[in-house]
């Protein structure tokens, strides 16, 4: 009898333990996006003072609030946060230098809709498969990391929660090509140096792609959104947005893959946190080299919810971007 019970505590123990770990771990299926909440009370811009203080009492630093451009007759308004956490990024960049700085900081966006105001945030569980080039690694951490800054967001906001994820959902971090021959692969073959000066001063390079970006550029509206410099890794990330480059994209992904917001008048500026576009400037030995993601990549780790159709109409507008950035940067660095 004694036996029989101790057998029986072992199972219920056993299946118990099973199940918490199976909670604890990310699910294999992953949006690009998440709500923190929604229908949140209060006016747009205390709502957002709100967020920019909580994250930063909470351990991260604010680097940019970007207001994002809105497609043609849209009223509503989009704001993307930037966020940096040292610690984070530090376990990020000792893993993979040269993928990292496309992970490392987190972005917000408060929008508004038909709704009110809705609060969302990149899912770093996501991102990091793709960009960390390890479908399972980085899972723990990622969840880790994601759900303290929803901790942090929830407690300034007062509205519905929520944790519905939308975008792109995946199964894993691969990207693989679209129609089997547009923008796929590993992370790590989708970055282009666009320049590499032999025997270049970093600090000298960081000054010249910093002048590139404080003009505009002249058919996507690119200019610098935020800098941030890693000294201990030689390096400095610049984000570059523009518009219409932003304008353009919500009005192309609509609601993408999310059935709940196809009857709303510009449902694309839940995809804000897409921008800005990570521009890097590194120390590679000898050589100062500045990366860029191909855009066209870039856009289906964030928009690929549109459908194929739609990134077949607009398969130039990707390396139109491309080039607009790499443009502004040459003349800059080589006065080119």
């Amino acid at each position: 009898m004694k036996i029989a019970r101790l057998f029986l505590l072992c199972s219920i123990l056993f299946f118990s333990t099973g199940l918490m770990a199976q909670k604890a771990m990310p699910a294999k299926k992953q949006g690009v996006y998440e709500f923190v909440a929604q229908k949140i009370q209060g006016d747009f811009d205390e709502v957002a003072t709100a967020i920019s203080e909580a994250v930063q009492q909470n351990g991260w630093d604010v680097v940019a609030a970007v207001d994002a451009g809105t497609p043609e007759g849209c009223e509503y308004r989009a704001r993307v946060f930037v966020l940096y956490d040292s610690t984070y990024a530090e376990t990020l960049l000792q893993a993979n230098r040269r993928t990292a700085p496309y992970a490392l900081l987190d972005r917000v966006t408060l929008f508004e809709d038909e709704n009110g105001l809705n609060l969302s945030i990149v899912n770093t569980v996501s991102i990091n498969r793709t960009v960390m080039m390890d479908d399972e690694k980085f899972d723990a951490l990622s969840a880790e990391h994601k759900e303290a800054l929803r901790t942090a967001l929830s407690g300034a906001v007062t509205g519905e929660s929520s944790d519905r994820q939308y975008g792109q959902v995946r199964k894993k971090g691969y990207i693989g090509k679209t129609m089997g021959v547009m923008a796929g692969g590993k992370f790590s073959d989708q970055l282009e140096d666009i320049m590499t000066i032999p025997g270049g001063s970093l600090d000298g390079t960081v000054e010249q792609v910093r002048t590139a970006f404080q003009g505009t550029g002249a058919t996507w509206g690119m200019h610098m959104a935020y800098e941030v410099p890693l000294p201990a890794y030689n390096m400095t990330i610049f984000g570059v947005t523009g518009t219409p480059m932003d304008s353009k994209s919500f009005s192309i992904v609509g609601a993408g893959a999310d059935k709940k917001r196809k009857n709303f008048k510009c449902p694309g500026i839940a995809h804000a946190a897409a921008y800005p576009i990570e521009v890097v400037v590194a120390q590679n030995e000898d050589n100062v080299v500045v990366t860029v993601p191909y855009v066209m990549y870039r856009m289906k780790m964030y928009f690929e919810d549109a459908g194929k159709w739609a990134f077949m109409k607009n398969m130039t507008m990707p390396g139109s971007i491309q080039d607009e950035i790499t443009e502004m940067v040459k003349t800059a660095v080589a006065g080119k």
